[in-house]
């Protein structure tokens, strides 16, 4: 019985036309550093989105070289211009995702980190990854509350 009720339920969602899905789900906002997307080309991406009650700010590196201290500093201050600019802050980040492009980086990453986030820091997973888009040494997304 139960089998045939969850295929039931699976073939009443395949039949549902995708005109019916929202387009924008409710309360999902993108947020672009001037209000708007950039002109006269769709965003890739949103550097920030708000959606019932959370942000969430995207993948963020620096594109021009610098040490991997550098590079952190560079891209926590732009994550922060980011949460500010939706009304959030660093003490309200949840959670942190680093991606370091050599694990050795882990060390001196760490410790420009430290602190950023207050004295309760959001819950971080930190990987190795084979290659960060333009050469970046390390990227880092976050989600905080708005």
């Amino acid at each position: 019985m139960a089998n045939s009720r969850r295929n039931l339920l699976a073939a009443a969602a395949l039949a549902v036309p995708a005109a019916a899905a929202p387009k924008n789900p409710k309360g999902k906002k993108s947020h672009f550093k001037d209000g708007r997307p950039p002109d006269g080309k769709a965003p890739l991406y949103s550097p920030a989105v708000t959606c019932n009650g959370f942000v969430f700010v995207s993948g963020t590196g620096k594109i021009d070289g610098g040490t991997i201290q550098e590079q952190t500093k560079y891209v926590l201050d732009s994550i922060e211009a980011n949460l500010k600019h939706v009304g959030s802050s660093m003490e309200k980040a949840v959670k942190c995702n680093v991606y370091l492009s050599d694990i050795n980086n882990y060390g001196p990453m760490n410790e420009t980190f430290r602190g950023r986030f207050g004295d309760n820091p959001p819950a971080r997973t930190t990987v190795a990854v084979a290659a960060i888009p333009f050469g970046c040494l390390v990227e880092i997304e976050v989600m905080a509350e708005a």
